[in-house]
């Protein structure tokens, strides 16, 4: 028990911070434990959180994805194409996970295999993934989509009041815990974003566990562009902008560490619930916008530096640790040869 709790302190400390933000979200507002209402609402985080696990396996190989939002643009205004052309979602989905796949790989390839600076290639994607949104759509919002457009992010299970894109965002969680946790590819992940040279000196392929880490969060958005659709049921060039800070405050203060190679998916899904519990509350206690991203700003801040600090703490106690194993081992030595 004691190593189990260990190893999952910071996602305890996250689920105690759940229950505070909770309590304090009840306290602004008389209506925020009304089932009904945290139901329907759940549905803001979901297509957010959705990237924001995309982005932690980004993250875990030690790179950024700034332009995940530019690429659910570019999906929306795709659907909004086929939707108008009267395509069955059946055979417009596919096309639209390939465009977010293969937008990711560009990512991958300029950062992995270039070996340029992820922030300024994915800011620089970023702009030019939104432009190519807006020449593919316009800036004119298209609204006529189809009933099967929409379902996946308007439909409720069994007409009541869980959303079913919220089982979405509970199976994409599980299916990333399987992906990071439980297979070959998360722990190359990891071990590229623990250290990118002795990955490849011990012979794993960091260009391609990069790439594929890039496309996976392209798949992301791309679902989350479908979701999205449904939700909101229209879509423009500007759909999503502005929601990067969110996804990596999501990630960052899940416990990921910002140079890789450390973090789990239930720190970033506690994290997710806990920026919804916030924004939730806020926004039922009529807080403005602009305070909201105060807030959500200065908790990445503080992620940022908690994260650096736990490091360096922790780097430390190793290094003290490897000390004292020296000299015990200077010392046998020592007796042994007197």
């Amino acid at each position: 028990m004691t190593r189990l709790l260990r190893t999952f302190r910071w996602e305890l400390f996250i689920a105690l911070m759940v229950v505070a933000a909770g309590a304090w979200s009840t306290a602004l507002s008389e209506y925020y434990l009304d089932p009904e209402q945290l139901l329907w609402s759940s549905r803001t985080f979901v297509f957010t959180g959705i990237m924001a696990l995309g982005l932690m396996v980004v993250i875990l190989t030690g790179e950024m994805d700034l332009s995940l939002g530019s690429i659910l643009a570019v999906c929306t205004v795709l659907l909004a194409k086929t939707s108008a052309a009267g395509w069955p979602l059946a055979a417009a989905l596919p096309g639209i996970f390939l465009v977010g796949a293969a937008l990711g790989a560009v990512n991958g390839l300029l950062v992995a295999r270039l070996r340029l600076p992820a922030l300024a290639v994915t800011l620089g994607t970023m702009g030019a993934y939104r432009g190519l949104a807006f020449i593919i759509g316009s800036e004119v919002g298209y609204t006529g989509f189809d009933d099967q457009y929409k379902w996946l992010g308007a439909a409720m299970v069994a007409e009541g009041p869980v959303p079913v894109m919220l089982l979405v965002f509970g199976a994409a969680a599980l299916a990333f815990a399987v992906l990071v946790h439980l297979t070959p590819f998360g722990r190359r992940c990891v071990a590229v974003g623990s250290n990118a040279a002795a990955s490849a000196y011990a012979g794993l392929s960091v260009v391609r566990t990069k790439v594929a880490a890039y496309v996976i969060a392209g798949l992301t958005a791309a679902l989350g562009a479908w979701i999205f659709v449904g939700q909101f049921g229209s879509a423009r060039g500007d759909n999503a902008n502005g929601v990067i800070l969110g996804i990596i405050t999501s990630v960052v203060l899940g416990g990921v560490d910002i140079h890789g190679g450390r973090g789990t998916v239930l720190g970033v899904v506690l994290a997710t619930l806990f920026l919804w519990t916030l924004r939730n509350g806020m926004g039922l206690a009529n807080i403005a916008g602009p305070i909201q991203q105060l807030i959500i700003g200065v908790l990445l801040l503080a992620a940022v530096l908690l994260s650096n600090l736990l490091a360096r703490l922790a780097g430390r106690g190793r290094a003290q640790a490897a000390t004292g194993e020296g000299s015990r081992q200077a010392e046998g030595m020592q007796l042994n040869g007197g």
